[in-house]
């Protein structure tokens, strides 16, 4: 009898330490749902950013615009392969560009 009260702090703390374990399990498990979610979210975005990259590399090229125009069309015209204007020469202020917008 002079060991129930310190028996029963005991059993007390043990179910107040069991619930609260469990409790934080709980929350580490949608913490972990919520990581994965965000790791799948971030791996589509990175593969889009190096296609982008990729897409812009080839456009950049005009070799490979000349190849590919080789490749759907057999015959190749010098002058159907369009001229690239990058934004330095955007920017330039020397040359006087006019854009022309056309009516399809």
């Amino acid at each position: 009898m002079k060991y129930t009260k310190s028996i029963i702090f005991f059993l007390i703390l043990n179910l107040i330490l069991v619930f609260s374990m469990i409790f934080i399990a709980n929350n580490t498990r949608e913490i972990e749902k919520n990581n994965l979610n965000l790791k799948m979210k971030i791996s589509k975005i990175s593969e889009n950013i190096k296609i982008n990259k990729i897409e812009l590399a080839a456009h950049k090229n005009s070799s490979y615009l000349k190849t590919l125009y080789e490749l759907y069309f057999y015959e190749t015209q010098n002058n159907n392969v369009p001229l690239i204007v990058r934004m330095k020469e955007l920017s330039n202020q020397d040359k006087n560009i006019k854009l022309v917008s056309s009516n399809n």
